[in-house]
């Protein structure tokens, strides 16, 4: 991560127990899912998702910077977030999406998001909400996101380098897990940050590991 200086206003403790420690935004990726064997596809060759969740644990020297600067992110519902040791993790549920059960290639949607906040006077503050989260596995997958609830636009790139898979049958239902993503926030995202806030981050920003823990359709 690449950070200039910012000479901002600490904000208070009572703040950073308020929502634990957590960074902007998130996600996680799925360009090397290996779908179970006994899923089901279309005969277009897609398999449906339609669950579970996200969760990303944030990363504590971004955390502890977005805090600096009196910027506080908050879940958007039904996203919820949880302390964790010097950071915090979110968890996005997922609401749909598809991939093709060859190439992989497709998109998970998710519901939820986050809004950052920054209080600027007795009165005012000044907020940027990431929403509506969706993976695009690609040759780059990558992750997109409603920006104040206007525009899509992608926000992040997903390494995988370091990604765990693992598949897991319960109930009769067929699940995928990848762990181990490393989640980084792109210029579009950082500049849209710095807009807001006037602080002066520098592309890209490490925002942690993600995991993603997909159900296929029946």
């Amino acid at each position: 991560m690449h950070v200039r200086s910012l000479a901002l206003e600490r904000p208070r403790r009572s703040r950073l127990a308020l929502i634990g420690a957590a960074v902007a935004l998130a996600v996680l990726a799925w360009a090397t899912l290996a779908v179970p064997a006994h899923a089901r596809a279309t005969a277009a060759g897609t398999v449906r998702l339609d669950g579970v969740r996200t969760t990303l644990t944030t990363d504590p020297a971004t955390t502890t910077l977005l805090f600096s600067a009196g910027i506080i992110p908050l879940p958007v519902s039904p996203t919820s977030v949880v302390p964790t040791t010097h950071a915090a993790r979110y968890t996005f549920p997922v609401t749909g999406g598809a991939v093709n059960a060859k190439s992989l290639a497709g998109r998970i949607t998710h519901s939820g998001g986050i809004v950052l906040a920054q209080r600027t006077n007795a009165n005012g503050w000044k907020a940027l909400s990431l929403t509506k989260f969706t993976i695009v596995i690609s040759k780059a997958p990558h992750l997109t996101a409603l920006v104040n609830g206007k525009t899509r636009a992608t926000i992040a790139t997903l390494d995988l380098s370091k990604a765990k898979i693992t598949r897991i049958a319960k109930q009769g239902r067929a699940y995928v897990s990848v762990a181990g993503v490393t989640v980084n926030l792109n210029t579009t995202a950082v500049d849209a940050i710095n807009t807001t806030f006037g602080t002066s981050l520098t592309a890209p920003v490490d925002l942690g590991t993600a995991r993603v823990l997909a159900r296929v359709a029946q």
